[in-house]
């Protein structure tokens, strides 16, 4: 027996060394069939997102075309697109304050609106000084435009030796004749999305003909510093000692230095209007001095204008700041290198090697548990140390070797996934109901701890008046009171397969979408909100019989992405959701009291309920905290359950809404008065009528339509 045990203890470290051997194995496969890609990516974008990042390089500044230049000159009169001639100010402002470069992010395809002399303005401006503008790429097939050949003399590169095997384009879309000729120099900007629709790589180069065409802002790098001696070697671009760690596409990971507006923006309204004053003698509201040596990137970053992207470091990301990225990057020479694949399987066998080695070498559970610890800290820390030393060390790969080889080693010997099980009914047991704990418990691959961005619909309540009843009562019957409604609130919210986030007093805060994918979470939280209406009815009839006057709820539902998990400190934390989404939700409710309401939903709520309830438009507001103005809705029934008078008050209503932001106040009190008299109670006519009225009485000059609250 002691024989047979002393060998079981000497085959322990072959065991160990397989284990480590098929796990490694195993996630290669995986990594080479493409599954961890996607895992690999988002972890990568973790790292941008957690650890502190470089300042942006101080040479490289931005012009952007957004919302309030937009809004500027469509106050005298210049809709989008402007007139070209805007620009010409804008380039001799550069010119003025001796930029270095100025790189457009626009593409000037099409002969200006307002005639050729508009064009030869701009193409004026663009002549006297360095000046890059876009062309587009395609893959499409389309007849060679007339310009092709004025396109790649002027913006192609020299690139000796074989590039990667990237298809060829089929075609350019140039810039328009006069510009093309005008300018400095011309640079690609299409460019694709991971399959995630996040932009993490750029094509530096792509093939049209027998020529490599650069991009924007690779065109301006390569021309300003040195145009000649590039070359591909084994599939990277190299000029002098600088090498572009590109992939098997031809891509560079950029390097991002941190979330939108990093990097110095200007507005465009302003540096124009800077220039025309200067030339009339006046003070500017930009000194020129302030780009001086500056690679200045001209781009839009005004949502309806279509160019944000997902990044990274930010889920609306201007395009012009992916170029800006490039630039920075070719600038300072800092690009971030992924480890070769020989050193990333090395790398993954040994952590692999070790997770074995945690389980079957240890005589403890605790010493097992803390090998394992020391691994994963291993692997994140190398990744960590190596990401801050311009390598990117993927620790997926690493990780779930050492994981899978920690879990076959443990097989034996742990019930893995009876653990698993209970750590889940543990966690979940007090703000999940017993259908999503089943549904985990099978499934428990669903479920994901720390932070993620997930699409999720969140509901906050509140009673008013609940401080004045409390008031009348005993501490002890307050708290039994308190008890009974929270009760029945939350089985409402665990009937609709919701999470109980927390309680804050009389205030509950629920979501649905995770950690379960819900498709139909919108709807999920609007039924709740009407079955806690219902309930509160019957807490009120028994109120009622003690001679206490009833309660009101407010409830608020928004539907957008959070940042949802086990979020808080080692010792303490709760299953929850921040975000912007979470705020909008907040604020939705405390919007109830100025239209006496019951339940309030964002527009993205509305949308998402697809027909399933009734609901009805009430208002346009600008809540704290946010530029843009929320549509908000009011729930008001299950579909086909609104009885013909509320069908009526809802008609009234909506007609008083449209001559309300017609201007047309006498109109839309009529209609909002109707609307009352059908519904009196619950209805937001009566919040509508004083506003109708008042601005009759005293009319707004520049009055928009939308409600902006004072507070909450």
């Amino acid at each position: 027996m002691a024989a047979g045990r002393r060998r079981l203890r000497s085959h322990k470290p072959l065991v160990a060394a397989g284990l480590g051997l098929l796990a490694s194995l195993s996630v290669l496969a995986l990594a080479r069939l493409g599954v961890l890609e996607p895992y690999r990516l988002k972890t990568l974008d973790q790292f941008f997102r957690v650890l502190p990042l470089a300042p942006p390089h101080p040479e490289v500044v931005l012009i952007t075309i957004d919302q309030p230049d937009l809004e500027h000159f469509a106050a005298r009169g210049l809709s989008w697109p402007w007139p070209r001639q805007l620009y010409a100010p804008l380039l001799d402002f550069c010119r003025r304050g001796q930029a270095r470069v100025v790189i457009f992010d626009i593409l000037f395809t099409e002969e200006s609106v307002y005639g050729s002399g508009d064009d030869r303005e701009f193409a004026r401006a663009l002549g006297e000084m360095p000046a890059f503008l876009a062309c587009f790429l395609t893959r499409e097939d389309r007849p060679p435009h007339p310009l092709t050949p004025e396109v790649l003399l002027k913006g192609a590169l020299p690139l000796a030796g074989p590039g990667p095997p990237a298809p060829a384009y089929r075609a350019v879309i140039p810039p328009l004749g006069p510009l093309l000729e005008a300018a400095t120099g011309v640079g690609n900007v299409e460019c694709a999305p991971d399959p995630d629709g996040i932009y993490r790589r750029l094509p530096v180069a792509g093939r049209l003909q027998d020529r490599w065409l650069p991009l924007l802002g690779f065109a301006a790098f390569s021309r300003l510093t040195g145009r000649e001696g590039w070359r591909w070697e084994a599939g990277q671009l190299v000029r002098q000692g600088l090498r572009l760690p590109l992939d098997e596409k031809g891509r560079l990971l950029l390097k991002f230095r941190g979330p939108a507006r990093t990097f110095p923006r200007l507005s465009a309204a302003d540096i124009i209007t800077s220039e025309l004053r200067l030339r009339q003698g006046q003070e500017p509201l930009i000194p020129p001095e302030r780009l001086a040596g500056k690679w200045v990137l001209v781009g839009l970053t005004a949502p309806g204008l279509l160019d944000l992207k997902a990044s990274p470091v930010s889920a609306v990301y201007p395009g012009v700041e992916l170029h800006a990225t490039l630039l920075d990057n070719l600038l300072r020479g800092d690009f971030l290198r992924p480890l070769p694949p020989p050193l990333l399987g090395v790398w993954t066998l040994l952590t692999a090697l070790f997770g074995a080695a945690a389980v079957l070498l240890s005589l403890r559970l605790w010493l097992s548990l803390a090998g394992a610890l020391g691994v994963a800290m291993a692997v994140l820390g190398a990744s960590v140390v190596a990401f801050r030393a311009d390598v990117w060390l993927d620790p997926v790969m690493p990780g779930l070797a050492a994981g899978l080889a920690f879990a076959a080693a443990a097989s034996y010997s742990y019930v893995t996934e009876g653990r698993q099980k209970l750590a889940i009914r543990r966690m979940f047991s007090h703000y999940l109901s017993e259908a999503v704990i089943r549904h985990l418990l099978e499934h428990p691959e669903r479920l994901k701890l720390g932070g993620e961005r997930r699409r999720v619909t969140l509901l906050f309540s509140d009673l008013a008046g609940f401080t004045g009843l409390s008031e009348k009562l005993a501490p002890e019957e307050v708290v039994a009171l308190l008890n009974e409604y929270l009760s029945r609130m939350t089985e409402i919210i665990l009937a609709e397969e919701g999470v109980v986030d927390k309680f804050e007093g009389d205030a509950i805060m629920a979501m649905w979408g995770a950690p379960l994918e819900q498709p139909d979470q919108a709807v999920r939280a609007c039924r709740a909100a009407l079955g806690q209406l219902s309930a509160l009815e019957e807490v009120n009839a028994g109120l009622a019989q003690k001679g206490l006057p009833p309660l009101r709820m407010r409830i608020g539902i928004h539907t957008g992405e959070a940042v949802v998990g086990n979020l808080g400190s080692h010792r303490r934390f709760d299953y929850t959701a921040v975000g912007d989404a979470v705020n909008l939700a907040s604020r939705l409710e405390g919007l109830n009291k100025y239209y006496g309401t019951a339940i309030l939903v964002s527009g993205d709520t509305a949308a998402a309920l697809d027909g399933a309830l009734e609901v009805m438009e009430v208002d346009q507001v600008a809540v704290k905290g946010r530029e843009t103005p929320v549509r908000i809705f009011q729930v008001l029934a299950p579909a086909g359950e609104l009885s013909p008078e509320a069908r009526a008050a809802r008609e009234a209503y909506l007609q008083g809404l449209a001559a309300y932001r017609r201007r047309r106040f006498p109109e839309a009190v009529e209609h909002f008065s109707r609307c009352l008299s059908l519904v009196p109670q619950g209805n937001p006519a009566p919040a509508m009528l004083e506003r109708c009225r008042r601005l009759a009485a005293q009319p707004l000059p520049e009055w928009d339509g939308i409600f902006r609250p004072e507070g909450k």
